[in-house]
């Protein structure tokens, strides 16, 4: 049912990916199971919807923004989406970006820093939704290398 939100990914039977959802694609979301939306997109992202919470809570979703700045991401963004993943462990969950980078990224150091998860499992994950470019290879490094900051 999800699989038609561009850029899905399922994760696992807890959580999910996806590029920005179109805004009647959230009445879907909420018949799949999903409980939370979790947006990493800024306000001024490609195909961003201005009352993104408004609709998300409308269908009854919690919602959480962490817009994370695409050209310049910040280790307190990622620690922001730790803390709220942690929090939420128990509900089914969908997290969003423009394109899904963001997220992947995240979603893979998430797995890999909080979950132990197996480090080619994860990779895998992330790489069928994209490779990540120079400034997110660099952030992805720098977190793992720091990776005692973080938890």
């Amino acid at each position: 049912m999800l699989e038609t939100i561009r850029q899905y990914r399922k994760i696992n039977d807890k959580l999910h990916t996806s590029a920005q959802p179109y805004a009647e694609e959230f009445k879907l979301i909420k018949r799949a199971g999903v409980e939370m939306v979790i947006n990493l997109a800024r306000t001024d992202s490609p195909d961003a919807i201005a009352n993104e919470a408004q609709i998300v809570k409308q269908n009854e979703l919690d919602y959480i923004h962490i817009p994370v700045d695409f050209k310049k991401p910040e280790t307190t963004d990622l620690v922001s989406f730790f803390n709220v993943m942690e929090e939420h462990y128990d509900k089914n969950i969908l997290v969003h970006c423009a394109y899904n980078w963001r997220v992947s990224c995240f979603v893979y150091l998430y797995r890999i820093l909080k979950q132990e998860c197996d480090l080619e499992i994860a990779k895998n994950d992330m790489l069928a939704i994209w490779e990540p470019d120079d400034t997110w290879q660099s952030f992805i490094d720098s977190c793992l290398s720091n990776s005692n900051n973080l938890k």
